[in-house]
């Protein structure tokens, strides 16, 4: 006990000792918990895009799918993220539970990044421009991008450390198989680490480093092979492919996927000089500070002999995946990827100017810059911290305070992703189907059972979709709410916010409930309503998975098992690189 006693205040001693010393990295702590804080808010609080209320249910039940790929994306991100389903429940907060995590880890990876590059001064600057950008923040959403971002930083990180030790980069080549399970075009990043091996290995022959890149790629290629082999599988049983092979590699399969904008187009080399100059103003306008500043950052770090090899791979790093994105897609989600280089050299040009005022001193000029940085960052992130989306709400009410057995009729004016976000653990149904379901239990014979049902009606007439106005859907929407009006009671009002689609304050949803006769043989035809952008909602039944497949003969088995184990493997891989820039942050010490 008395052991025990003296090592808890050894601990606190130290801790103490820590946060008093001249050690900079306390104020890193600090800034892991401002960036903590402040993504955690944001997560619970912001309205959902429409590709988060496609990534998002899918993830939902996908532990069981049977899948070792997706048809539109990597299969590990949909793992981890129902595995945080599992441990919290379905909420935003657990479906952007992947961003939130691997997004806040990043603030540490970057200060790691920074203090190798140029110092542990400039590594604590650039880690406080990580913690507060706009645009890393505002995508750490139920996307793949804020969590690959963190994998890739980390392989260029370990690459690094392996190249000037002459060792060979296994743990790079290991993170960015990783990287490339969560979203594939993590491989447009790769042509930065071959010419890496040229950089920090010029003196090797050619040859070597030509040997060398081979084994990387093989590494990589080895744990991207789950979805080499899902596209195997599927073209040799149905001839179809996913979406991202058939638009770059099966154009044949293309018009499959012509209702799906982009996919269908290829590369888009004929538009890049038009996507360079769209998606700069984008990105621009994203983190309008941080942006300029981490340009003139780059500029003047060129200038730095001593530190030229880390300048070639950093810049070859940040080129190779915006070029590959400029020829293959340009959404503004998908560029959020460039935002942690940027707060890096946004951070040396901040050290830098600071410096340069020779009568001032430095700390005051640091202080002013940081507190106009902080000011600038949180004006821009206020509408999405000081109010919650009504669909983060609705789906917390669904939670908390309304019967799963009971049956949900929800206002088709909601966009069809987010009603089954909220509602996929009830029997849910659109209202322009109800009626349908209400004849066929009038038609069953036998005695009505008195159910208990809810009505969510969307308020401003369209919640979601973009495209409901004055037309037949809004008229028989309206029909149908008057209807249940005059029957139900009002239960619950959620009111807009979050900064995105929800107007802060106004009514977004009404929650009505009511009892209805029907018969109980109504409720399986209501479930076999649910159905979501190729997938049943929670994978059941398995054979309305669109990309399911038989695997026939022994060595396809082989191989299947074999994709099995990978993605098993990459699994564990990536919750434990996690740790990774804590233990170096350690070994510091």
């Amino acid at each position: 006990m008395e052991e025990e006693e003296k090592k808890s205040n050894g601990i606190l001693d130290k801790t103490i000792d820590f946060m008093f010393s001249n050690d900079k990295r306390k104020w890193l702590v600090l800034i892991f918990i401002l960036g903590i804080v402040l993504r955690f808010i944001f997560v619970r609080n912001i309205s959902a895009l429409g590709d988060e209320m496609v990534h998002g249910p899918h993830a939902i039940g996908f532990l069981h799918s049977g899948l070792i790929s997706t048809i539109a994306h990597s299969p590990l991100w949909f793992y981890l993220t129902d595995l945080a389903h599992l441990i919290f429940g379905v909420t935003m907060f657990s479906s952007r539970f992947l961003s939130f995590f691997y997004g806040s880890i990043t603030i540490i990876l970057i200060y790691l990044i920074s203090s190798k590059v140029f110092s542990r001064r400039v590594g604590i600057l650039s880690a406080f421009v990580m913690a507060i950008s706009y645009y890393h923040i505002r995508f750490t959403l139920m996307e793949m991008d804020v969590a690959l971002i963190f994998f890739m930083l980390l392989a260029a990180y370990s690459f690094i450390l392996s190249m000037e030790k002459g060792k060979f980069p296994y743990l790079a080549a290991i993170a960015i198989g990783v990287a490339a399970l969560i979203k594939t075009l993590s491989l447009f990043f790769v042509p930065a680490f071959i010419i890496g091996f040229f950089i920090f290995n010029n003196k090797a022959k050619i040859s070597e480093n030509i040997k060398k890149i081979i084994w990387f790629g093989l590494i990589i290629m080895l744990i991207f092979s789950p979805i080499l082999i899902h596209n195997y599988l599927w073209y040799k049983d149905k001839g179809m492919v996913d979406i991202y092979f058939a638009q770059y590699f099966v154009p044949e399969v293309r018009p499959n996927y012509a209702d799906q904008a982009g996919y269908d187009s290829g590369f888009l080399y004929l538009r890049f000089f038009e996507g360079v100059k769209t998606m700069s103003v984008s990105i621009f306008k994203q983190d309008p500070l941080i942006v300029p500043l981490g340009v003139l950052g780059f500029i003047f770090a060129f200038g730095l002999r001593n530190k030229r090899k880390y300048w070639w791979f950093l810049v070859a790093f940040q080129l190779s995946g915006f070029i590959f994105l400029i020829l293959s897609n340009w959404l503004t989600t998908h560029y959020s990827t460039m935002s942690p280089l940027l707060a890096l050299f946004a951070g040396f040009f901040i050290d830098r100017v600071s410096r340069s005022f020779k009568e001032i001193d430095y700390k005051k000029v640091i202080t002013v810059i940081i507190i106009i940085l902080l000011g600038f960052q949180l004006y821009m992130l206020w509408p999405h911290l000081s109010s919650r989306a009504g669909i983060s709400q609705m789906r917390d009410y669904a939670i908390n305070s309304m019967d799963t057995n009971s049956i949900v009729v929800v206002d088709s004016r909601i966009y069809r992703g987010r009603i089954v976000f909220m509602f996929h653990d009830f029997h849910y149904i659109e209202s322009s189907f109800f009626p349908q379901v209400y004849a066929m239990s009038q038609n069953i014979s036998g005695e009505d059972i008195p159910m208990k049902v809810y009505f969510i009606e969307c308020v401003p007439d369209d919640c979601g979709w973009g495209t409901v106005g004055n037309g037949p859907l809004n008229d028989s929407s309206e029909q149908i709410v008057e209807s249940f009006k005059s029957i139900a009671n009002p239960e619950k009002i959620i009111y807009g916010g979050g900064g995105y689609g929800d107007f802060t304050g106004e009514e977004h949803l009404k929650v009505y409930s009511t009892t209805i006769g029907l018969k109980r043989e109504v409720i399986p035809t209501i479930d076999s309503t649910h159905s979501w952008f190729y997938y049943p909602v929670n994978y059941e039944p398995k054979e309305q998975i669109y990309d399911i497949y038989d695997v026939n003969g022994s060595l396809d088995n082989l191989i299947y098992k074999f994709a099995w184990l990978i993605t098993i493997l990459s699994i564990i891989i990536a919750i434990l690189l996690a740790f990774y820039p804590f233990y170096k942050i350690y070994k510091e010490s």
